[in-house]
């Protein structure tokens, strides 16, 4: 198998993600609210902006897991990545808020469904680290 090819996730663990999404979704917007030094900047709008970026997240991550393609990811993170630093939101950050992510899912789903789903979510953790590196190089050049 491809490194950017996974199996589709089962429709059992699917269907329990969707029902799931929207309590992970508050969850880790509740969580990245208490980091302030990510957040202020954002102001009154910081908790509606980051249930928007979630919400799309998430959108992306179905329609990937459901066709078990994660070219549909790369270029969501491609675009946030490019896009969101024009909005005060440092790579770093998206990094973070993808990992409690993560961290949500485990929470919120059995291990089965979760480690089905996880596997997209570490490709995009690995995804962003990598591309991290690949920013602070371009940097120092």
């Amino acid at each position: 198998m491809n490194q950017d090819e996974f199996p589709p996730v089962s429709p059992e663990a699917l269907k329990s993600f969707k029902e799931h999404s929207p309590d992970i979704i508050k969850n880790t917007v509740n969580i990245s609210m208490k980091r302030s030094d990510e957040v202020d900047q954002h102001g009154d709008q910081a908790r509606e902006l980051l249930t928007i970026g979630m919400e799309f997240t998430t959108r992306m991550l179905e329609s990937a897991m459901s066709l078990g393609e994660v070219s549909i990811l790369e270029y969501q993170l491609n675009w946030a990545c490019d896009r969101l630093p024009h909005d005060g939101v440092a790579l770093k950050h998206i990094l973070i808020r993808l990992e409690i992510y993560r961290e949500q899912i485990i929470e919120a789903l059995t291990e089965e469904y979760a480690s089905e789903i996880t596997l997209y979510l570490d490709w995009m953790i690995t995804w962003q680290k990598d591309y991290i590196k690949k920013s602070d190089i371009q940097e120092c050049i």
